[in-house]
């Protein structure tokens, strides 16, 4: 179990560095129509997208141990999430960070503010296949199911993290929240794309050369 934490938390810490996903619940939180309930729907958004993408790594992880061949479909799968880690890897150092211009609305947009948190999250592929591969550890390992099903739990903890951290700030200080969260929020944009890259190279690394031991 220590060495699931060891392969799991580092993926898990790393979904987490969303300055996009972060500035935006800020902003949401700082408006003055229903800041709340517009967190809310972007909440409910990501959490079931994460929840998804969470049960297709675990399925797909537990399905390469029950499988016939399983030692050769868990080698594809590492192969595979090895060369996409390594192109994110790569994009991330050859891409600079966008600057995202966020404008204040009328009225709650409950049901627009829902289908951003998708978007936004289906499109957050460092943070997609950081908790793909997070699921896919948990479904493939040995412990028992309902070990099995605490880390999933933390897994998505983790994958939402950019809009409960600051929601939790903004109900405990309100008043310090927003100055303390953007400078997080700096701090977390200048440097998160250079962590994810190391993190992608070091986890594409382990899993090309996991996955490669069944060929060789």
């Amino acid at each position: 179990m220590i060495g699931l934490l060891l392969k799991i938390i580092p993926l898990d810490l790393a979904s987490t560095l969303s300055p996009g996903i972060l500035a935006l619940v800020i902003f949401l939180l700082g408006s003055k129509r229903n800041p709340k309930a517009k967190t809310f729907a972007l909440f409910l958004g990501i959490f079931i997208i994460g929840i998804i993408i969470t049960i297709v790594g675990f399925t797909l992880g537990k399905a390469a141990t029950i499988h016939p061949h399983a030692t050769e479909l868990t080698s594809i799968i590492d192969l595979v999430l090895g060369i996409i880690f390594m192109i994110l890897a790569l994009n991330l150092i050859i891409t600079k960070d966008k600057k995202r211009d966020i404008k204040e609305e009328k009225g709650p947009h409950l049901a627009k503010w829902f289908f951003v948190g998708v978007i936004i999250t289906i499109t957050n592929l460092d943070a997609l296949f950081l908790n793909f591969a997070a699921g896919k550890e948990v479904g493939q390992s040995n412990i028992n199911d309902l070990i099995k099903i605490i880390f999933l739990i933390i897994n998505l903890l983790f994958f939402t993290l950019p809009v409960t951290l600051p929601g939790f700030f903004y109900l405990i200080v309100p008043n310090a929240a927003s100055k303390i969260l953007t400078n997080l929020n700096g701090l977390i944009l200048k440097y998160s794309r250079f962590i994810l890259a190391v993190l992608f190279i070091i986890f594409g690394i382990y899993l090309i050369i996991n996955g490669a031991k069944f060929f060789i």
